[in-house]
């Protein structure tokens, strides 16, 4: 069963303390309690991939250091009319970019308008376990993120 420890960055750029004391001379003494400045989280099976797939969305074909396909041109469609071919060719596009995850099978792929961006309505199997999961994705125009959107 794969899994991934990380470290969450949250209170990186917050003001740090050591926690302290002051010795018998005025000089350091001993620590009251350990020093945390971020939590460690764990991520597992299914929900790495999904991480590993967003991570995809979020960035653009191309930028990825020698790896010139990894990514996704999804970006130059969330300012575009919304006709029937834009439609498809996000579709096919999204298609592309999960087929690229050997961990992922495809069943469908949606898109809508929303607010200023582009929802992605994707229905997923992750192997071995293939228990078919609905995402939906929604690329942000404000933001230039694509997050998962919960149902």
């Amino acid at each position: 069963m794969p899994y991934y420890i990380g470290f969450s960055t949250i209170n990186a750029n917050k003001p740090r303390s050591s926690n302290l004391v002051q010795g018998n001379a005025g000089g350091v003494g001993n620590t009251t309690k350990s020093i945390v400045f971020g939590k460690k989280f764990r991520t597992t099976n299914t929900e790495l991939v999904i991480q590993d797939l967003l991570n995809a969305l979020n960035i653009k074909k191309g930028q990825k250091v020698g790896q010139p396909n990894y990514g996704t041109t999804l970006w130059d469609y969330v300012f575009d009319p919304n006709t029937a071919d834009d439609q498809y060719a996000i579709e096919n596009e999204m298609r592309r970019v999960i087929s690229l995850d050997p961990r992922i099978q495809t069943n469908t792929v949606k898109a809508y308008p929303k607010d200023n961006g582009i929802l992605l309505e994707i229905e997923i199997a992750v192997t071995p376990f293939n228990e078919a999961t609905l995402l939906g994705v929604f690329f942000n125009s404000t933001t230039n993120t694509a997050t998962l959107q919960q149902s």
